[in-house]
């Protein structure tokens, strides 16, 4: 920017700057760059400085601290961006912690402690057969994942930052599951389940 140059000269001189560029990466004539770029936001606001009651201001009069005012939205951008990855880190740490508790609990039977009895009509084998597998898959690290209807099961230390939606719908759908079935054993009468796991 010149010391004496206008608003007006300012914003042109920048419109053909993102044009001529616009051109040579695109091989458009200058005219069709130019256009492209005043469909831009950036270049609405450049055409309005340009045409603007302030377009024969001189350029370093009408905003003395521009560039000092966009470094410093660059850097309150950049804060930004690093607190929300402080706290994307921080939710992530504070979901592994919480999911190594689980199967810390999972490897000491869990599952059988909240199946309780077995309900009339269920075989009793099978219901021991699921605590077994839970408590098994626990011990070798296992977490269960859903995705599109399908469960599948990841090494607990393999789960990325991606992989929470999938874990948290495992978890919702196992709680989904013992609650009905524990709604379904209280609406039961009494002493019609069999026995403990």
């Amino acid at each position: 920017m010149r010391e004496d140059q206008s608003v007006s000269e300012m914003a042109t001189e920048v419109l053909a700057r993102q044009a001529a560029a616009r051109a040579k990466r695109t091989g458009q004539p200058f005219e069709e760059a130019l256009k492209a770029v005043l469909e831009t936001e950036a270049g609405r606001l450049l055409e309005q400085l340009r045409d603007g009651e302030n377009r024969d201001e001189r350029a370093d009069q009408w905003h003395p601290n521009l560039p000092r005012g966009r470094a410093e939205e660059r850097r309150l951008g950049r804060l930004r961006e690093e607190e929300r990855s402080r706290a994307r880190q921080a939710e992530w740490e504070s979901f592994m912690r919480k999911e190594r508790r689980a199967l810390e609990l999972r490897k000491d039977g869990q599952l059988a402690e909240l199946l309780g009895k077995v309900l009339a009509g269920e075989p009793s084998a099978t219901v021991r057969r699921l605590a077994f597998e839970d408590q098994s898959q626990a011990e070798e690290g296992l977490v269960a994942l859903t995705s599109s209807g399908k469960v599948y099961y990841k090494p607990l230390e393999e789960l990325v930052e991606g992989d929470m939606a999938a874990r948290i719908a495992a978890d919702r759908l196992r709680e989904s599951w013992l609650k009905e079935r524990r709604d379904g054993w209280l609406s039961r009468p009494e002493g019609s389940g069999e026995g403990r796991l």
